[in-house]
């Protein structure tokens, strides 16, 4: 219950700040980008989203800030690029463990692990989506990042395929949640 007010309230707030962007600006198609890309990186990787900065100018949104969740960094890319209006994305978000510890070599160490894991999660989810959906699973675009699963469709991909694919990914041991997104 908390996680949605705050999830509300935060919603409000980036609006309010997204709004009064937009009226200072001329090029409504650049807010109007803007607006979408912070409502749908809220909407797909929640709270931890809220310290990313998202600009655009003709479609091409870049995006700066510090998030705690390694998936939030690595997902906010793809994420943003399901936005239709949005042409290509620069991913500028930065862990706040790295920020904060630089020169530790922990902290490497962890991500190489976590990339390793992630690798595998995602050979094992083509696998599955391949397995079970024949030539339509390598139709699908994953990414993977801390068990949390994207996948890519392109927009005529059929609800009832889509709604497979989702159930297929889910039943994958060491899924954690699965987001769904257009491809651009």
């Amino acid at each position: 219950m908390k996680l949605k007010t705050l999830t509300k309230i935060a919603l409000v707030g980036v609006l309010l700040i997204g709004s009064s962007a937009a009226i200072a600006s001329d090029d409504t198609a650049d807010w109007t980008t803007t607006l979408k890309v912070k409502l749908v990186l809220l909407e797909k990787l929640g709270a931890d989203s809220l310290h990313v900065e998202v600009n655009s100018a003709a479609g091409a949104v870049t995006l700066e800030g510090t998030v705690d969740k390694r998936e939030t960094r690595e997902l906010a890319e793809t994420v943003a690029k399901s936005v239709e209006s949005v042409k290509s994305v620069k991913n500028d978000i930065r862990l706040e463990a790295s920020v904060a510890n630089p020169s530790k070599t922990s902290v490497a160490a962890g991500e190489a692990e976590a990339e390793v894991k992630d690798a595998m999660l995602s050979t094992k989810i083509r696998l599955a989506l391949a397995d079970k959906m024949g030539s339509d699973g390598f139709k699908i675009g994953t990414e993977v990042a801390n068990g949390v699963v994207t996948l890519e469709f392109e927009r005529d991909f059929a609800a009832a395929r889509r709604r497979e694919a989702k159930e297929i990914v889910e039943g994958v041991g060491g899924v954690t949640k699965v987001l769904s997104v257009d491809k651009t």
